[in-house]
């Protein structure tokens, strides 16, 4: 996968990076909501997202088109197809019908045959700078979905941009160019790699900042860090030391009583979760998602079980990365016993106009837990992980409390150059069930707090949004 972390490259996440034309494994898999469906064989074409799809007894060979163009972005097993993008179902009965994922609603309608340009289709990489800038410039000028949300004209960066790659000679590296363009979109799911050098924006440019006991790095894998020490140590506002589970993606306990509360009977669980994906051991995006899911939901249930009585739970997502969508819907359906809608979204192609696929909650055939729930979030919330903030959100009682979040809702889609350079952009529309575009801008809180200094003590920087959401339980359950 191109070295980049699955969490990440946040939920679904079913576009396979493929380098320099080899094959490799994507970081998305079959889905957990039905038994396993592989795509028929046949050519398939999708709706929006610039893939078709060939799909043969012993392999399945993957295209990037672009109008007249097409690039052949790799070959892999049935078990590897399955493995990258998960299970299929028809749209309707009979031969011809198109089918689409379940978990993303991603649709492939039947072709006859391959396009021509597909069928002729070379692996030999085409290293001309002024090929491949027209080409990275046209795919996001086809597929991205931000531009104006960004406040940026894409036809005056190519006229900046294509001049200054035109003068390089035809050996020349076009790539610190191509990296200055694509940073203007200030996208943390806009990359580009040519198997050694990765250009992304980085939310903070700073790498390391002042911490209590030196410099640091000013990331979620930090924090991530602080707040289980937190939890575990001396100070923390549990009852006992937390308890970690889920390959230790998740830590929960029940918060202790505190002398302030008005309801002398309220009890409220915690649960950190750190990641959409990985709650198995050894797992990674090789593993089918729906064997991922089982894990998230075998944790999910020690959690409940472990839950059993509280009044109210507060979800920790400070620092998740991300993962996977349908991991995110399954730790939000051991919340609820009845269905919720969560989101709805649709894949943009300038031009055209794509089906919408809705998304719910579904509740948990295993432990559930039916509470008020306080939903912990910040910048460092990202991508899946703002999926489940939306899943959480769409339960009847539920106050989201922090920071906004990184606002990186689309999946990323992943392309290749003609160099055979990989490049990712954002082109999916996540809506909640009022209408509400999240992306940019990130998911709000109803209750904002200020993100505490990297500096302050344990107790400021983990603890007193922890304290705000038992707070906001107390007023839920006096309310009640």
């Amino acid at each position: 996968m191109l070295s980049l972390p699955c969490r990440v490259v946040r939920r679904w996440r079913a576009y396979p990076v493929f380098m320099a034309w080899s094959l490799l494994l994507a970081c998305g898999g079959a889905t957990a909501f039905s038994p396993k469906q592989a795509l028929p064989p046949g050519i398939w074409q999708t709706q929006g997202y610039g893939s078709i799809f060939q799909v043969e007894p012993e392999h399945i060979t993957i295209f990037d088109v672009l109008g007249p163009q097409c690039l052949r972005q790799a070959r892999m097993t049935p078990a590897q197809f399955s493995g990258g993008y998960g299970d299929w179902t028809p749209n309707s009965p009979g031969i011809g019908a198109p089918w689409h994922l379940i978990i993303s609603g991603m649709t492939v309608d039947p072709l006859e045959r391959l396009p021509p340009a597909c069928a002729n289709a070379t692996q030999q990489p085409d290293r001309d700078p002024l090929k491949n800038f027209d080409y990275l410039w046209q795919t996001f000028d086809t597929h991205y979905a931000f531009f104006s949300t960004h406040g940026l004209n894409w036809n005056a960066l190519r006229e900046t941009y294509r001049p200054r790659v035109a003068a390089l000679p035809k050996d020349g590296d076009p790539f610190p160019i191509f990296a200055e363009m694509l940073a203007l979109l200030k996208d943390t799911h806009v990359r580009l790699s040519d198997g050694k050098r990765v250009a992304h924006v980085k939310k903070f440019p700073i790498a390391t900042q002042a911490g209590p006991n030196g410099p640091i790095l000013l990331d979620d894998h930090y924090l991530e860090a602080g707040l289980i020490s937190y939890l575990k140590g001396p100070g923390t506002p549990l009852e006992a030391p937390a308890k970690g589970t889920g390959n230790d993606e998740v830590w929960f306990g029940r918060l202790k009583h505190r002398g302030t509360s008005n309801q002398p009977d309220s009890s409220y669980g915690y649960v950190a979760i750190f990641r959409m994906d990985g709650f198995g051991k050894g797992e990674d995006e090789n593993i089918p998602l729906d064997i991922r899911v089982q894990s998230v939901n075998a944790a999910m249930d020690e959690v409940v079980t472990a839950l059993q009585g509280v009044q109210g739970v507060v979800i920790d997502l400070r620092y998740n990365g991300g993962g996977e969508d349908a991991v995110a819907l399954a730790i939000a359906s051991h919340f609820t016993r009845v269905p919720r809608p969560a989101w709805s979204k649709r894949a943009y192609e300038k031009g055209k106009e794509h089906p919408t696929f809705y998304m719910n909650v579904q509740p948990s055939s295993g432990k559930v837990l039916p509470v008020p729930i306080a939903v912990l979030t910040s910048d460092f919330t990202v991508s899946a992980a703002e999926t489940a903030t939306m899943a959480l959100r769409a339960l009847p009682s539920t106050i989201q409390i922090g920071q906004p979040t990184r606002g990186v809702l689309s999946d990323r889609l992943e392309k290749i150059l003609p160099n055979g350079w990989t490049f990712s952009l954002s082109n999916e529309i996540y809506k909640d069930p009022r209408g509400t575009i999240f992306e940019v801008n990130g998911v709000p809180p109803d209750v904002v707090t200020k993100l505490p200094s990297p500096t302050a003590p344990d107790e400021q920087r983990f603890g007193r949004d922890i304290d705000i959401a038992a707070s906001k339980l107390d007023q839920m359950q006096h309310a009640k």
